[in-house]
């Protein structure tokens, strides 16, 4: 046969000596990622080209920082703030206020007990009758004054020595938890002024330049992840019934390399006209399916070029 193929009379008349069709025809299409801010921001820098290959947590732009970095130091100033005030609620008094109240305490101890002397001399006066009842207790009045005076003030120096209310050291932690989650907060977004890359790839375009302001919906780089081609093929009804997702396909291209090989990962549920980036003269009319397909092997595929795929080898004898 293959000696009959190559008579180019009689290769013309044979169906035998025609390339196999394909049993579905598409696209290479890419999953592009988009480089963009978390916010709004001045580009500052753009370390990478058109064209570069970049790898896992490369830098690809800097954004203005000044902003971000105040926001920080206010954070910082808060979170300080916050925790000053909850250890002076904790300690209770400063230690200048003990040392005073003490120093008061000790005063007035020393005049209750002098005024309780006085007292006793007094009372020993009025039991002689040297002095009246009402000056006894005029002396008494002042001793029991002063002996107040003195449990007023031993009151007053444990307060001091207490820590605040229960109530009031909970709001105090209740803001030093808010200060560190603000300041956490900031730190984040001013990282995030630096965009790293996700993942490996290509620099596909440099949507913006710099200079320029760039943010969520203002993207500044497009890159196509290494692996992130796909193949998007139609496959007429007929050959549906022949795949399945995880069926391995050939695939065949101008000037492609060999033996690459493909997986279905997807089919899609309902049927459409031939899109006309496939047309044909022979499918124009045709229902088709869209099925996609993981590439199984490496390859120099690019997004955009045309190719038509085969059941492999494989695949045909495992069927």
């Amino acid at each position: 046969m293959s000696f009959l193929c190559s008579l180019p009379v009689i290769g013309m008349l044979l169906n035998a000596c025609l390339p196999p069709e394909p049993i579905a025809t598409g696209y290479v299409e890419g999953d592009y990622v988009l480089v963009a801010p978390i916010e709004v921001a001045q580009i500052a820098a753009i370390p990478v080209a058109r064209g570069d290959h970049v790898k896992f947590d490369q830098t690809l732009a800097i954004l203005e920082r000044r902003d971000a970095e105040i926001a920080v130091a206010q954070a910082e100033a808060t979170v300080a703030q916050s925790e000053s005030n909850l250890a002076n609620l904790t300690r209770g008094a400063r230690p200048e206020q003990i040392a005073t109240l003490v120093a008061t305490l000790a005063a007035a101890q020393f005049s209750a007990e002098e005024a309780e002397r006085d007292m006793e001399r007094q009372k020993k006066l009025m039991q002689k009758g040297t002095v009246s009842k009402s000056k006894f207790d005029q002396v008494r009045t002042s001793f029991d004054v002063a002996k107040a005076k003195v449990e007023e003030l031993k009151a007053n120096l444990a307060y001091a020595k207490l820590p605040a209310r229960k109530d009031e050291i909970a709001a105090a932690q209740a803001t030093v938890k808010q200060a560190n989650a603000t300041l956490e907060s900031a730190q984040w977004r001013l990282k995030k002024r630096t965009l790293k890359a996700s993942q490996s790839g290509i620099v596909v375009d440099v949507i913006r330049n710099l200079g320029e302001v760039a943010g969520p919906q203002a993207p500044i780089l497009q890159i196509l992840p290494d692996g992130g081609t796909k193949l998007r093929l139609y496959i007429p009804e007929k050959r549906l019934a022949s795949i399945k997702i995880g069926t391995q396909l050939s695939v065949e291209c101008d000037a492609c390399a060999d033996n690459i090989l493909a997986r279905i990962s997807y089919i899609s549920d309902g049927p459409e006209f031939t899109p006309p980036v496939i047309y044909s003269l022979q499918n124009r009319q045709k229902l088709v399916y869209l099925i996609e397909a993981k590439l199984a092997t490496e390859s120099s595929l690019k997004p955009g070029q045309i190719v038509s795929v085969q059941l492999s080898g494989a695949q045909d004898r495992s069927q």
